[in-house]
């Protein structure tokens, strides 16, 4: 094989991998974008998150025996 053949062999896939890429882009940009939203998302509902995990908390109990004279 001589070099012209192997360079056109490299170019070859090296113009496939770049036309793969460009052909999936979009679905990358959208995955992108898709876990930006989720992380955004994510930080706007922390507030609530953190409230509603404070009302749902079950009150502890004494830590003294006087529960035990009621």
């Amino acid at each position: 094989m001589d070099p012209g053949t192997a360079m056109a062999l490299i170019a070859g896939y090296v113009a496939a991998a770049f036309g793969v890429f460009l052909l999936y882009s979009p679905v990358l940009i959208l995955v992108v974008w898709l876990l930006l939203a989720a992380g955004l998302l994510q930080l706007l509902a922390w507030p609530f998150i953190v409230m509603v995990r404070k009302l749902r908390r079950k009150p502890e109990p004494p830590q003294d025996g006087s529960w035990l004279l009621h």
